[in-house]
């Protein structure tokens, strides 16, 4: 039987991605890193409920990538994360090599929607939030990386350079090759491969390019249009699919202020956590209603 391979997955959100590589029932979770609390909390319960993982609590490491130093090689104390024995530890404990990494940096400060406020998103950190993801792949060297984002990292140009040029040349110096055109090759519509959500995303593989003893690009283009596509749904998921069986939310008549929050729909029947909607004023809702009506 061959082994699973190893996986690192870096700005996890709550797991949804590497969730996806455990359902192809052939990676290992060595470790998963996220900044925010409560997907971590969701990715724990996960990982122990669903993927009977024993050692959760020690591989989901609640911490800021961007003290990558750190990550790598544990922190204490810290007065908001906590205490750890860092990536480096952890590989070493549990596998000694890692094949692969996984992950997405924030795609704010990339989001076309993001750069229509004006200048402020070409100052954003998250722009180079991709430099702690490499520094974590230089560390490791796994065979490949999957790096996800948004179209608009093909057109982000902070600091005047676009941001695809630097992540390619970057990578490239790190000894990682990806696919010339990303725009014609990388650009995949979500909804193709079962999401319930017209969503495209760049999905860039990089190969380490000494494990290739032919041109790299050739692999890259063989999984692009010969391998992916292969996966496509035979039908198209829409978000009614996925989420009418949730109880209604119904609207109050008057708002109602709970924890310093304000509240417009009330869900009396549902114990599902978080299933609750943004605050609309009545005016908001009155204009849904207009558009439900097809006015």
């Amino acid at each position: 039987m061959k082994r699973k391979f190893n996986i690192i997955d870096l700005f996890a959100g709550c797991g949804g991605l590497s969730d996806g590589f455990k359902q192809a029932e052939k990676y290992n979770t060595v470790a998963v890193v996220e900044w925010e609390k409560y997907p971590c909390q969701t990715i724990k319960n996960r990982l122990t409920k669903k993927w009977k993982y024993k050692n959760a609590k020690d591989i989901v490491l609640n911490f800021d990538i961007q003290r990558t130093d750190e990550l790598l090689n544990g922190w204490t104390n810290d007065e908001k994360y906590g205490d750890n024995i860092g990536l480096k530890k952890i590989v070493k404990s549990t596998c000694n090599e890692v094949d692969m990494i996984i992950g997405g940096p924030p795609c704010q400060a990339y989001s076309v929607a993001g750069r229509s406020g004006g200048n402020k998103m070409y100052d954003d950190y998250r722009n180079y939030l991709f430099e702690s993801y490499l520094k974590v792949v230089n560390e490791f060297q796994p065979k490949l990386f999957v790096f996800e984002n948004v179209p608009g990292i093909l057109s982000a140009r902070p600091g005047g350079v676009l941001i695809i040029d630097r992540i390619t040349e970057d990578f490239k110096k790190a000894g990682y090759i990806i696919c010339d055109n990303l725009k014609q090759n990388a650009l995949i519509n979500c909804s193709e491969y079962g999401v319930p959500q017209a969503r495209k995303r760049i999905i860039i593989v990089g190969i380490r390019k000494d494990g290739f003893k032919e041109n790299p690009q050739i692999a890259l283009a063989d999984f692009y249009k010969n391998i992916l596509p292969k996966y496509k749904s035979k039908k198209t998921y829409t978000v009614e699919n996925a989420i009418s069986n949730l109880p209604k939310l119904n609207p109050l008549n008057t708002t109602k202020l709970a924890s310093g929050k304000k509240f417009s729909h009330e869900n009396a029947e549902s114990i599902i956590s978080s299933h609750s909607p943004r605050f609309h004023n009545a005016r908001d809702i009155n204009v849904f209603k207009k558009l439900a009506a097809d006015i």
